[in-house]
């Protein structure tokens, strides 16, 4: 383009948000979640005429820029290629717009504050920092069990035996619960150790019984949670939601038991496309570590509701009765997880 022509007013890249709407509800309703998540939650910027092509008059591609947050970025990290065609694919499929297309689509790693003392939260940095060994995978493994997801419990001391009870029947379902005083070791530093389990959490619930308000350290527990943007359930136990997360409504607690409070959570917790993936993989790992057929039964119905997996889990699913004699003597499992097998297959 000389100096004295105009640049084109391309109509493309502003209709863009709404075919990203479109696109992320058609991914929405055909169970592709990873993909609806990065149209979700990405931020974008475009470059306008990126290629041009002097065919039926002119015709400009545009390139899209989709800044994926990390927590995204990784799960598709060995199919980036694969998934930037797709979206692109997608995006011209709803757009009409006469000699413009997007030709590229590029995935980028969101800032991400957490990543700014990557070295010292590796773990293998040879002269550690202090945020070197709260940061460590070694330090996180004995707050969280490895492949579980990691739910952190907010509570009040008065409530302590209740939540050990909502921690063990969480663990039924391959879920990893922080309590406070009972995962702090006494020689531990508490306020370290309650910050690495907070910036390490997959979600919080929070356990709202009338004096939950009164901590101080409650409260931060929350925000901490309200701030990373992990998925957030309140209890109700005498008191309801208030500031941050106010606006939710909460789980009535009332005079169920554990179990039942648990069965209600894990539900919710499914319900969440943002937690899905995580969720896959630590129902995996508990369904390899069933402790007899009943337990293994029950995993099965979750196990069954599973729409698309990776090969590395798929795999792990196929081998798991060779290796635990609990799922080979399972009913339910005999009848469904060879069909389980063949139908996330077929996705692959």
């Amino acid at each position: 383009m000389t100096s004295g022509e105009r640049a084109p007013a391309f109509e493309l890249p502003r209709k863009l948000e709404k075919i990203l709407s479109s696109l992320a509800t058609y991914y929405g309703q055909h169970d592709k979640q990873v993909l609806q998540r990065i149209l979700v939650n990405s931020r974008y910027h475009v470059h306008e005429g990126w290629s041009y092509d002097n065919w039926n008059g002119g015709t400009h591609g545009h390139a899209i820029y989709l800044q994926v947050p990390a927590i995204i970025y990784y799960d598709v990290f060995d199919n980036l290629d694969g998934v930037s065609e797709e979206i692109c694919q997608g995006i011209n499929r709803i757009s009409n717009v006469q000699n413009e297309f997007i030709e590229k689509v590029f995935l980028e790693l969101q800032d991400d504050p957490s990543l700014e003392n990557w070295r010292e939260h590796s773990g293998v940095l040879l002269h550690p920092t202090p945020a070197a060994i709260i940061g460590s995978q070694e330090q996180l493994l004995k707050i969280w069990k490895p492949g579980y997801l990691r739910l952190f419990l907010s509570h009040k001391a008065s409530y302590r035996k209740q939540a050990s009870l909502f921690k063990e029947e969480m663990d039924y379902y391959g879920v990893s619960c922080f309590i406070a005083h009972e995962d702090i070791e006494p020689t531990k530093e508490w306020q370290n150790e309650i910050e690495k389990a907070l910036f390490s959490m997959d979600a919080l619930v929070a356990l709202m019984t009338d004096d939950f308000a009164d901590s101080f350290w409650t409260d931060q527990e929350v925000g901490v949670a309200f701030g990373r943007q992990v998925p957030i359930i309140s209890i109700r136990l005498g008191a309801d939601p208030h500031g941050f997360i106010g606006k939710f409504q909460g789980l009535y607690g009332g005079k169920k038991d554990a179990h039942q409070l648990v069965s209600e959570v894990y539900e919710l917790l499914w319900k969440n496309p943002a937690l899905k993936p995580r969720l896959i993989e630590s129902l995996v790992k508990r369904f390899e570590k069933s402790g007899s057929y009943n337990h293994a039964n029950i995993l099965m119905g979750y196990l069954d509701r599973i729409e698309n997996a990776p090969p590395n889990l798929i795999d792990r699913l196929a081998d798991a009765m060779k290796s635990n004699v609990q799922l080979a003597g399972a009913y339910e499992v005999q009848a469904k997880l060879p069909y389980l097998l063949k139908r996330l297959r077929r996705k692959q």
